[in-house]
């Protein structure tokens, strides 16, 4: 995993990053665009998911992979489990 360093910091990231602490949980994509909108109200979803993945690939967030319907995101990187029901999702 990259560690945040190298990553130029925009102001667009920088919002998405302190909205991503601010929620509990593992907040999908489109979670996360209604509370950044609030700040930026310019701002895309394309954008947000863009900036989240960057983020993710930068090791500042992680994204969960496993079989959820959305792409969800953890803002505790450090390591852990998740675990899905196999009857229930």
């Amino acid at each position: 995993m990259k560690s945040g360093r190298n990553l130029r910091m925009t102001h667009q990231r920088k919002v998405i990053l302190e909205e991503m602490k601010k929620l509990e949980g593992h907040p999908t994509a489109d979670e996360v665009y209604v509370r950044v909108r609030e700040r930026l109200p310019r701002i895309s979803l394309g954008t947000v998911y863009r900036n989240l993945d960057v983020l993710a690939a930068s090791g500042l967030i992680r994204k969960i992979e496993p079989d959820f319907p959305q792409m969800r995101f953890d803002r505790n990187t450090h390591e852990h489990y998740h675990v899905t029901c196999m009857q229930c999702g």
